[in-house]
């Protein structure tokens, strides 16, 4: 398709961008055996640009499912291969853990096709199986604290209320999601 100059026409996002990376992805489901993926294919193919994603998903008439999975899989942060468990976790808290997964599927598919040259692009590999095994395990925490818990402290419903519980959840975050309800009241006390 490539080659008769069909693919550009259909999908002109693949131009400057290429279709190489497919043999990787492929090499890679049939080894790892991951299911095949018709969007983690097309992502392969196209730059992450959300706009670009956005266009071409309504040009092609994707569902709103798999026009939302583009965009989010185009805006997700790509982690370095030495990203900590701890970072991805705030990552996928904040972000679509699907859409990580996803970039992080063809991350590691092109560092194992480098990697027969490579050494480095091997460790990457490690590096990145390492953290999508972590993404496919990882369970969203919920936040234990809520804003009538800080209202029944002191605080008033307002914009003060709401920004003294984001700034509660970030620490919460930054803990790596251990602080317990309780820790979070106590300084939220210690704030009034």
């Amino acid at each position: 398709m490539r080659q008769a100059g069909v693919l550009g026409r259909v999908v002109p996002e693949t131009e400057k961008w290429g279709i190489d990376a497919i043999h990787a992805l492929a090499q890679a489901e049939a080894s790892l055996a991951w299911p095949a993926d018709p969007l983690l294919r097309l992502q392969a193919m196209v730059p992450p640009d959300a706009t670009r994603m956005a266009e071409m998903a309504s040009r092609l008439k994707f569902s709103r499912a798999e026009a939302g999975r583009m965009v989010d899989w185009a805006t997700a942060e790509k982690p370095l291969p030495s990203t900590s468990e701890a970072a991805l976790a705030k990552l996928l808290y904040r972000g679509e853990p699907a859409a990580l997964a996803d970039r992080l599927k063809l991350v590691l598919a092109s560092a194992r096709a480098r990697g027969a040259e490579d050494d480095a692009a091997l460790m990457d590999a490690g590096g990145y199986s390492r953290q999508l095994k972590f993404v496919e395990n990882w369970k969203k925490p919920t936040f234990p604290l809520s804003g009538q818990d800080l209202i029944a402290i002191g605080y008033r419903a307002g914009p003060d209320l709401g920004s003294a519980l984001r700034s509660l959840e970030e620490d919460w975050i930054n803990s790596g999601f251990v602080l317990g309800r309780d820790a979070l009241v106590e300084r939220a006390a210690g704030r009034l």
